[in-house]
């Protein structure tokens, strides 16, 4: 048996969209100042969200993690064996 999806709501609080993004509401602000009211123009003092708002506020979100882990350049030194050991290969 199958359970039924969560319904969405039709309207969120600025305080309720960080909590379903899992965020801080200072970090959903600097999010919005960053993305949104960034023409020099302050955000206003309380804003609402629709559930499509969540969605692209969560692919910005999602932007914001590094994906790839930096490797240092070539030529440095690395401190572990097996990095040592791949360079011994080469």
């Amino acid at each position: 048996m199958t359970r039924p999806a969560k319904a969405a709501k039709e309207f969120y609080t600025e305080s309720e969209a960080a909590a379903e993004l899992k965020i801080s509401i200072e970090r959903l602000h600097s999010l919005l100042d960053r993305k949104l009211f960034n023409d020099g123009l302050p955000r206003p003092s309380s804003v609402s969200f629709q559930s499509t708002d969540l969605i692209l506020l969560r692919f910005w979100l999602d932007q914001d993690q590094p994906r790839l882990i930096q490797m240092p350049p070539r030529g440095q030194h690395a401190s572990s064996g097996a990095a040592e050991a791949v360079e011994s290969e080469r």
